[in-house]
Formats: structure tokens, C-alpha cells, sequence
């Protein structure tokens, strides 16, 4: 069995793996489907990181506005859809800089 560097006799997914795959099937590949595999390895994200980024914030956005709409109306006395104007955000700022 291999063990891991601290010793506890668990071995990580990276030492079993290496430890299963027969010494024969690495050598039997050239560079070329190594360097191929490699990119696949990499390249197969279901969803990639920039979407990803684009879908938080678009949800962030979301959570924002919805929170301005409850917050207006709830504690400001207003409609819910106000928020969505700009006069309500210059009466907003304006208060702000006198206070």
C-alpha cells in the first residue's frame, strides 16, 4: 500500500492512481497523445470559469435590486417599483449629502 508523506497509512487519490496504472501503458504512449490527453484533461469543464463569473454576477445584480425593492418598500413607504426610477435615486443621494 502506499502511504502518504505524514505517514497515517491513507494514501492520496494521486499516489493510488499513479499506483494502479500498469508501468507498461505509460511507456506505450508517445508525447503527442500525452500532450493531447493532457488538454483534454484540462479543456473538459461542463460550465468554464467565465461564464461561471458571468452567471454570479448577473445573480448578484438580481439579489441587489430585489433587495432594494423590499428594503423601499417595506422601510422607505414606497412602491416596489420605484426603486427602478431615478428620481427615487436622486431623492435617495440628495438626502444622503444633507444629512
Amino acid at each position: 500500500m502506499v502511504q502518504n508523506q505524514a505517514g497515517t497509512g491513507q494514501p492520496t487519490r494521486e499516489r493510488l492512481k499513479r499506483h494502479q496504472k500498469e508501468p507498461n501503458q505509460e511507456h506505450q504512449e508517445n508525447p503527442e497523445q500525452k500532450q493531447r490527453k493532457r488538454l483534454r484533461e484540462y479543456s473538459s469543464r461542463r460550465v468554464p470559469i467565465l461564464v461561471r463569473l458571468l452567471i454570479v454576477l448577473v445573480l448578484v445584480a438580481i439579489a441587489l435590486v430585489v433587495g432594494a425593492m423590499v428594503g423601499y418598500a417595506t422601510f422607505g413607504g414606497g412602491e416596489a417599483m420605484d426603486v427602478l426610477k431615478l428620481d427615487t435615486w436622486t431623492r435617495i443621494t440628495d438626502f444622503w449629502m444633507k444629512a
